[in-house]
């Protein structure tokens, strides 16, 4: 028996498998677990700024290694939000610099599709939230994660 081993019969082979795997992980499923998502590829990055006032908003500025999405300034309540696809085989990895008034999170990394990627899979959103403590993560805007503490003073 003959098996061609050319790259495209490899691609096919393992689209029918990831295929195979998606529908026999949903079918067997108990009903309890009808939410869970086996694999997604477009995400929703949320950035708030949850300060208690806007006497000094929160500047934001983030980018991924193909995309600058420029700087924003969030006022009290305020979110920031882009939403994007991964590509399968390829790293995904969006980071952000945060200031408030004179403290600084540099590089703060708000998606990494090996992290975030599992984390915010289930609803495709992943949360981050400037706060007088720190930065905060959550998958579902209900539990927040404090992951980044503000350093400081900010230098240009």
């Amino acid at each position: 028996m003959y098996i061609c081993y050319n790259p495209l019969t490899i691609a096919f082979l393992c689209m029918v498998l990831l295929a195979s795997s998606i529908s026999a992980a949903t079918q067997a499923s108990p009903p309890e677990s009808e939410d869970r998502v086996f694999f997604r590829t477009r995400y929703k990055v949320h950035i708030l700024n949850g300060m208690p006032d806007n006497v000094n908003p929160v500047t934001i500025a983030c980018r991924s290694k193909d995309d600058d999405l420029g700087t924003h300034t969030l006022t009290q309540g305020r979110e920031f939000e882009f939403e994007f696809h991964i590509i399968l085989f390829m790293r995904t990895h969006f980071s952000c610099y945060f200031w408030w008034r004179d403290q600084h999170a540099n590089d703060i990394t708000v998606f990494d599709d090996r992290l975030e990627g599992r984390d915010c899979r289930q609803k495709g959103n992943c949360f981050w939230k400037a706060a007088p403590e720190g930065i905060y993560f959550s998958p579902d805007y209900q539990y927040w994660d404090l992951r980044y503490n503000w350093t400081g003073p900010h230098r240009n």
